[in-house]
Order: structure tokens, then sequence, then C-alpha cells
């Protein structure tokens, strides 16, 4: 209760959690066994192609912790398995987590094939992908419209899962509740129909080209094998680790400045700890690379020709440019009309621009870490260690973003990132294409991508990076999530 008003952390919520399942468990030794005592069964998992699984495991805790008998199938699990455990448990309902984009559309392959087999089990939904719209639109079969009988039903967190669970369960409160989200999903509906009749605008944007191109030390890649973890930790963002990734993000006054020493001190706790165990490695391949603008595409030329050219100190020919690789980026359908591509010279202008590519990680060890922790039932040290190594990596990817700008002789507010999976780049099937740019991130650093175009381990980004110095972070206005719903 006092988390959902704001006014307790999620560690301190897993705190809790851990000391009921302690408690439960040394009460056991003296209750008499009943079998079959449970609230409902619930099947969970993170949707194939997805290796997150942080707010499944909340979700696991939270609905055990109160009654319920949860089978927890893990991450990548493809439909058809969690459907079988669906059956073989009995399910009363099935929950499905998704981290991103790309691997939320198996949320509604899901439901459409449980409505082709005639199987009724309430689907519940979560995850940082997908709002309570993506739900209310996945309600409907492909098929013929109509809305999936047992419904989905959007959890915003463990806790909204908790108290769907609770209704869809209690037969006084089911019916009202199954007919709430069926209503709410036709207004929805109607909403989609509106946006789809919206015509398309063609325009471009009034972005002038930079005033010079930085010239790289060279053309083609380097890695970095070893990056001292204290020296990455300089650029740690304190504000996002406390207040997102650690839950402050509500907590202000003289509550937030005892919880901010305390988080003070469990973060030098714990970098020492990293530095001991070697949990968190900081590595990294970048890369600089020819490039041009056709439309909204961005064309990489291969690099030889023009690293030859340039160690010939200006006496060899001009160097022939051939296509690697193309990036196509979305446009906005309002406002500035920006796209990516709009940061680069057009190939008619005949000048070549420069671009970066960046991979960085901080090693399969922290997710190794992080599964001994939630093994072992400590969720909150778990949630800790978890949230420090995503913002290690962010801080590893600034690390290195701000080195490849001093490579190009710029300053460190002009070189922007920007990674796969946000609204300017959403595409993470890129991926592939810069691992063919930065092969050494497979050769040399073990990284990997999954079925889903995810960076495994997990606590890795890529980005490109531009120099336009009014290049800029924005959005394209209607949501990746609603594209692919609305297709």
């Amino acid at each position: 209760d006092k988390f959902g008003a704001g006014e307790l952390i999620l560690p301190f919520v897993l705190q809790s959690a851990e000391t009921m399942k302690k408690t439960v468990a040394y009460l056991e030794n003296f209750l008499e066994k009943k079998e079959g005592t449970t609230k409902g069964t619930v099947v969970i998992a993170t949707v194939y192609g997805d290796v997150h699984d942080i707010g499944k495991n909340l979700v696991k805790t939270i609905l055990s912790n109160n009654g319920y008998t949860v089978h927890d199938l893990g991450k990548q699990v493809p439909a058809n398995v969690i459907i079988e455990a669906a059956q073989k448990h009995n399910a009363t309902a099935i929950g499905l987590s998704a981290l991103l984009v790309s691997t939320s559309k198996q949320m509604p392959l899901i439901v459409n094939e449980l409505a082709r087999r005639g199987l009724k089990y309430p689907v519940l939904i979560g995850g940082a992908a997908i709002n309570r719209r993506f739900g209310r639109r996945i309600l409907f079969l492909e098929k013929d419209g109509q809305p999936y009988e047992p419904g989905v039903f959007y959890c915003k967190d463990a806790f909204e899962g908790l108290e769907n669970m609770d209704k869809l369960v209690d037969p006084t409160r089911h019916d009202d509740f199954l007919q709430q989200i069926i209503e709410e999903g036709h207004t929805e509906m109607g909403r989609v129909e509106q946006a789809a009749a919206a015509p398309a605008t063609t325009r471009k944007s009034n972005l002038q080209p930079a005033p010079d191109v930085p010239t790289p030390p060279l053309y083609g890649t380097r890695t970095i094998s070893y990056m001292p973890l204290e020296m990455v930790l300089q650029d740690l963002h304190k504000n996002e680790l406390f207040r997102l990734s650690w839950g402050a993000k509500n907590t202000h006054g003289a509550e937030w400045d005892k919880l901010e020493a305390d988080f003070e001190a469990r973060l030098d706790r714990m970098a020492r700890e990293a530095l001991r165990d070697k949990s968190l490695l900081p590595q990294a391949v970048y890369g600089f690379f020819p490039a041009n603008r056709d439309g909204d595409d961005v064309i990489i030329w291969d690099p030889a020709p023009f690293e030859e050219a340039r160690l010939a100190n200006g006496n060899a020919k001009t160097p022939e440019k051939r296509e690697i690789a193309r990036f196509h980026f979305p446009r906005q359908q309002q406002g500035e009309f920006l796209c990516l591509a709009d940061y680069f010279r057009p190939i008619e202008s005949g000048e070549v621009d420069t671009a970066a590519f960046q991979v960085v990680t901080v090693g399969n060890a922290a997710t190794e870490k992080f599964d001994r922790l939630q093994n072992a039932n400590e969720y909150s040290e778990a949630y800790f260690f978890h949230g420090l190594a995503v913002q290690t990596a962010e801080a590893t990817a600034t690390y290195v973003n701000r080195f490849i700008n001093r490579e190009l002789g710029i300053p460190e507010a002009r070189g922007k990132r920007y990674s796969w999976g946000y609204p300017a780049c959403p595409d993470l099937e890129d991926h592939t294409v810069v691992l063919r740019l930065l092969p050494d991130a497979v050769d040399k650093l073990g990284m990997q991508l999954s079925s889903a175009y995810q960076w495994i381990p997990e606590q890795s980004t890529a980005a490109i990076v531009i120099h336009h110095p009014q290049a800029r972070y924005f959005g394209v206005g209607v949501s990746r999530v609603e594209q692919l719903t609305n297709t």
C-alpha cells in the first residue's frame, strides 16, 4: 500500500518479500501440510527473444507472497512453450513480460494463438515497451476483430498485476472488471481508426549541413578490451541510478536526504565489491566510417579506400565509394520533420561525411552475479546490483562517446549518441548491421544478439555518434508500439 502511494521505494518492498519468504519457510516446519491450497495458478514468462527478466521476477515474488502458485518459465520463452505450460498446470492466468518494442509483438501472437486453439486463459501483460493503450488494442483478435473472451489485462507494475489477479479470481468482481476492459478496448480502437485515416506527411526538415566535417584519426575500428572501472564510474549518472534504477523517484525532502546518504554508502560498497570480484568489466569497440545521406537513409562507405588515402597524406587518388551498410531512420510527422539522416551531408553534395559507431558492455559476469543473487532469494540485493550494472553500461557508453569526440576534435556537447530502440532509431534489427561494421564486438568481447536483436550480455548498448552541432534528441510522433499494433 505504501509503495502504491509513493511512500516506499521498491527495494524496501523486496526486503519485506525476503523476510516473508524466510518466515514462511521457517513456519512450514511446524504447519500441517495441506496440498492444493492456493488463490490461483499463474504461468509467467518473458516472451521469446527477450533477455530481460527483472520485472517478471518481481511479479513472481509479489504473487507468490500473496497466495498464488507461480510457475516461472524464465526468459526468451516461445509461445508454444507458454501455452503448453498453461495447459499442463491448469493455469488460472498467463503473465507475459517484454522490455522492448520488438519483443512485445509476441504478446498479440500468443493471444491470437490461444483463441485459435479455443483456450480461455486470461492474459496479463507488462513491461517497459508497452502501455495501457497497447493492452487494450491487442485484446481484439486478428481473425474477426472480436475481443479475446477471457481478456487481456495491462499491468503497469507487479502490484497492479496482483490487483488484477485478485479481481479475476473473485466471482463478485470478475465480470464487471472484464466488461470494463472490453469497453476501454472499444474506445481505444476508435482512436486507432482515426489515426489510420490521417494522411502521412512528405515534408522535410530545414536543417542546414554542419559547418565542417571532422577528420577522424583513422577510418576503421578499434577495441578497448579494458577500461578502469573507477574511471568509468566517474561518468555514472547518480540521479538516474538512485531515482530510476534504484526506485527513489518519488522521494523528497528530509526523507530523500537520508536515503541519498544511504545510497551513496551502498554505491561505494558495491563499487568496491565489483572491483574485487570483477563483476563489472567495461569494454568497448568503436569505429569511424565515411558516410552520406540518401533521403531518409544513411549510407556507410567501405572505410578501406579512405584509410589508404588518409595514410597517403593527400597523394592518393580520390577514394572509391563502395556501399557496405545502410540505415533507414523514421521522420517526424509534425513539428520540425526531423530525421537522423538529416544530420549528414547528402550524397548529391559530393562531400563525404563522417559517422562513428560504438558498442559497449560490462560483460557476462554481471548477468551471472545477478542470477546468483536472484536464485539465492536475495531480491533486494539483486535489484540494486541490476540497476548498478545497467547504469554502469550507460556510464561506459558516455565514457566512450566522450573519447570519440576527443578523437574527432569536437566539443563534448557536439557529438550526440543515439542508441537503437529509441524513437529516432527504433529498429533493433539494425544491430546486425552494427555488428558487421564492428565485428570485434563478437570476436574479442564475446557479444552476440538474441533472436530479437537484443544484446547478450544484457548490460550492453550500441549507438551511432553524430557530430552535427545542432543534433538533438527528438521523438517521431506516433510511437513505435502504436505503429506495430496498427499493422
